[in-house]
């Protein structure tokens, strides 16, 4: 008797397992139980997440609706001269008819492309000094915080001084408003560099050179990255300003000169323009990135 209650204990613990098996399959095949799939749904229920399609249909929904309040307001509300997005599309064949509007967009866009370039090749050779040298950042650091804290619009008279009235003063500007986002992340970035990597260099006695450009710079790519989307915008502010201030040929004058003589839907033009610009310019970087370092996923958007 005592010999046989090991194997009646064994096999009814195989009967409970198997019935416990043939009761889950049922509830998960039903639906009335909570499977992986059904998980899932519930929680995207409760993140609140949506398509891509259903993202696209609020944006686009969303700016119908500003452009509706914004031409419904302008028509109640404020003078006939006043631009509103009606009166901006029916300005577009007339602008893009215009040859000082072409003149006015391509001095505008090759300036801001020149001021990044210079600005994303000095920034970042600033900022790995910066990052890897720290009695170099204890000098230097003091001037880019502030520099980057203070509204550069403040100086343009000053660069309108020292480079006059001319392309050379919204050069100037452009690169002077890009290059502190750049040289501040790539400086930082550099500083967070694997101790590890770093060792390894040492111990192997690799030239600073090369672990600049091997270890640091690598590491300090999506930094990089994060300077030049926001030196993009800090760019197109300092072209424009640059160019209210100085009156010199470009977009921004084109948009002074037109809203202070009232036809202001044609000023909406030229500044559709430079957000088409700009967000070509980030599409392109986004896509260099994609081809050239497919290992880099920037973080998704909520």
């Amino acid at each position: 008797m005592s010999a046989d209650a090991p194997d009646i204990r064994a096999e009814a613990r195989q009967v409970r397992q198997a019935g416990a098996g043939t009761r889950a399959i049922p509830a998960e095949r039903s639906g009335k139980g909570r499977g992986p799939a059904r998980k899932d749904a519930d929680s995207a229920r409760v993140e609140g997440r949506v398509s891509p399609w259903q993202a696209t249909a609020l944006r686009v929904g969303a700016g119908i609706v500003l452009l509706a309040i914004w031409q419904v307001g302008a028509e109640l509300f404020a003078p006939s001269y006043i631009a509103t997005p009606i009166g901006a599309i029916g300005a577009i064949p007339g602008v893009l008819g215009d040859s000082s509007f072409w003149s006015s967009t391509g001095a505008t866009l090759l300036a801001i492309v020149e001021g990044l370039a210079i600005a994303v090749v000095a920034g970042t050779i600033i900022g790995l000094a910066m990052g890897r040298l720290p009695d170099l950042n204890r000098i230097l650091g003091m001037y880019v915080g502030a520099f980057y804290a203070i509204p550069l619009i403040a100086i343009v008279p000053l660069i309108t001084v020292w480079f006059g009235y001319t392309p050379q003063a919204r050069l100037a500007m452009i690169v002077l408003e890009a290059v502190l986002p750049i040289i501040y992340n790539v400086a930082e970035g550099s500083r967070q560099v694997s101790s590890v990597y770093l060792d390894v260099t040492r111990i192997h006695h690799v030239p600073w050179w090369r672990v600049w450009g091997g270890v640091v710079f690598p590491n300090a790519t999506p930094y990089v990255l994060a300077g030049i989307d926001l030196a993009l915008g800090r760019a197109v502010i300092g072209a424009v300003v640059a160019e209210y201030v100085t009156a010199i040929n470009g977009l921004g004058y084109y948009i002074i000169f037109n809203v202070r003589s009232f036809p202001e839907n044609q000023g909406v033009v030229a500044l559709v323009v430079i957000v088409l610009f700009a967000l070509a310019v980030r599409a392109l970087v986004n896509l260099t990135v994609a081809r050239v370092m497919p290992w880099y996923r920037p973080a998704k958007e909520a």
